[in-house]
């Protein structure tokens, strides 16, 4: 850090700042997605089963019976609600990335006329 100039010292602040926002939002993102697969194989499982079959669900630490309509309904709605979470996070993440790959370059610029 002694020979790195005072001017860019908080841009690598402010980089490492970019990198773990960036870990936390790919974590965020590798959870959405694995319940948006949960849900969806959920209701793929769930439409092959007949009418009439007596079908539970989980409400907290209880198990409820429901019936298959209003089982799909809620499903289709995770699914729904999550692609669109997935859908933001993966926004977040492409302008996290940009922000990221600006930066460097600003560092990297200023960095060069010291380095030789």
């Amino acid at each position: 850090m002694q020979n790195i100039p005072p001017q860019v010292q908080p841009m690598l602040a402010q980089l490492e700042s970019y990198q773990q926002q960036l870990q936390l939002l790919v974590q965020q993102k590798q959870k959405v997605q694995l319940e948006l697969n949960e849900a969806k194989k959920a209701l793929e499982e769930l439409e092959k089963v007949e009418e009439g079959t007596v079908i539970y669900k989980t409400v907290g630490t209880l198990i409820v019976k429901t019936d298959k309509a209003k089982a799909v309904e809620e499903l289709k709605e995770k699914v729904e609600t999550l692609e669109v979470r997935l859908n933001a996070l993966e926004r977040q993440e492409k302008k996290l990335n940009e922000k990221l790959k600006e930066l460097t370059a600003k560092i990297q610029a200023a960095l060069r006329p010291t380095a030789g």
